[in-house]
């Protein structure tokens, strides 16, 4: 597809109303169901592996819904890059603010992690009014979308920065000045940028960047998420245990991957699970998804 057709149904999509996105998403995540797409083999896989105390019937209905919930996110993207402020219209309530307000007054910076769960995109702009706010990010694989992309989660004056050297050294800059940071918590790193640690009880790749930069300045850490509601969403603020804190990495990164798993259980069907969190295995394991999905 090239990049002015994308570029124009992104424009279309941002003027559905929210209801007919959401049921067009829902309508594309069924038909990815159905097909049995890359995408929905995936998430059964995670499925199982994640939540062996459900049933086998349980799991398969959970992750149905997990691709509708998909595709509602997928719909939903444009109308909050294309709407910039005037999305923040579509958050109903925030539950947790007084966490967020006792934080925005710690002159020793803010790490918000925002996992993919719910709208991650709404969390960003909505992080972006809290102060001055930088966020890493993924450069899209078309390199002629990123200025798209950094346009769209910029709406609300959020500075972001790449997953290099320096993205990272402003992340640094911005919390010595007392400032917000977003990161998302949930990808995949290098081996040399992470550790495995226990996530859903699965053995998982998982960066050690938010031990590290929490450990230069001493910032406090948060999450948040925009969970989907009928008519909006609800933003999520959730406190992490103290042990995130450990200057061992091992037990601040374990504790980290606890918060995402208590987080992606308030939602579960909202949660990601298309993605391969566990692609990477310690050494001796085996794949755990097969060639070619």
């Amino acid at each position: 597809m090239s990049e002015h057709l994308i570029k124009l149904l992104i424009v279309v999509m941002s003027w559905l109303p929210l209801p007919l996105a959401r049921g067009l998403g829902w309508l594309v995540g069924e038909v990815a169901w159905r097909r049995k797409t890359r995408g929905a083999v995936t998430t059964l896989i995670n499925l199982d592996l994640c939540l062996p105390e459900f049933t086998a019937s349980e799991r398969r209905a959970l992750a149905r819904r997990s691709l509708q919930q998909w595709g509602m996110t997928l719909f939903e993207t444009p109308i909050v890059w294309r709407r910039g402020l005037k999305a923040l219209g579509l958050i109903r309530a925030v539950n947790g603010q007084p966490l967020m307000d006792a934080a925005l007054a710690d002159d020793r910076g803010l790490i918000l992690l925002s996992p993919h769960l719910g709208n991650w995109e709404l969390t960003g702009l909505w992080l972006s009014r809290q102060g001055p706010t930088t966020i890493l990010y993924q450069p899209p694989r078309q390199a002629k979308l990123e200025e798209l992309v950094k346009a769209g989660r910029g709406k609300a004056g959020a500075k972001l920065v790449p997953t290099d050297l320096r993205g990272v050294s402003a992340l640094i800059k911005a919390l010595k000045r007392g400032e917000v940071t977003g990161i998302l918590p949930d990808m995949e790193p290098d081996r040399s940028g992470g550790i495995f640690a226990r996530f859903f009880g699965i053995q998982a790749l998982t960066m050690t960047l938010v031990h590290n930069l929490q450990h230069r300045g001493d910032a406090r850490v948060l999450l948040a998420f925009a969970r989907r509601v009928p008519g909006g969403f609800v933003i999520e603020v959730l406190e992490p245990e103290k042990a995130i804190y450990d200057k061992d990495p091992a037990i601040g990164v374990a504790a980290m991957n606890r918060l995402v798993e208590q987080s992606a259980r308030m939602a579960p069907e909202q949660y990601q699970w298309e993605y391969k969190r566990f692609k990477q295995r310690p050494e001796g394991e085996g794949k755990l998804y097969p060639k070619g999905i």
